[in-house]
């Protein structure tokens, strides 16, 4: 079974690590990838592309996150990516790439305004995704 775990580098993402572990302790032999996507939406709105700094730091905080995840699952083998582009379409992309069976994420569970000026990064993936998936509430 292929397992690919979408977070983001905050205190969210480490607790949607700590809660996909202790889920896949029933599936031992699962093949777990876990996933960042440097949100290029904020990159864009924060007006930093063209001279790398904001990204440079959401790389450094994406290689903190690896260091975390590896943490978190112990000995447990698990492969690590982090990409730019926009999240749903890349959590997609890359569950399709990897035939993943299974997909976990987190949701902020935002409602009213928040959500419509926000968007949900998680309901996107839930209406477009080929694969089971598993969505873990934040709060």
């Amino acid at each position: 079974m292929k397992v690919l775990i979408s977070c983001d580098y905050t205190d969210s993402g480490e607790h949607v690590l700590e809660e996909a572990c202790k889920f896949l302790a029933a599936f031992p032999e699962a093949e777990v990838h876990v996933f960042n996507v440097i949100d290029m939406s904020v990159v864009s709105a924060a007006g930093m592309y063209n001279n790398g700094e904001l990204i440079s730091s959401m790389e450094m905080d994406a290689q903190e996150l690896g260091k975390k995840a590896q943490a978190i699952f112990g000995k447990k083998k698990i492969y690590f990516a982090s990409e730019v582009g926009f999240p749903a379409d890349m959590v997609l992309q890359k569950a399709t790439n990897l035939k993943a069976d299974l997909l976990i994420l987190g949701t902020h569970g935002r409602t009213g305004l928040n959500r419509l000026v926000i968007g949900s990064v998680a309901e996107n993936i839930l209406r477009q995704a080929h694969c089971n998936t598993l969505v873990i509430p934040i709060k």
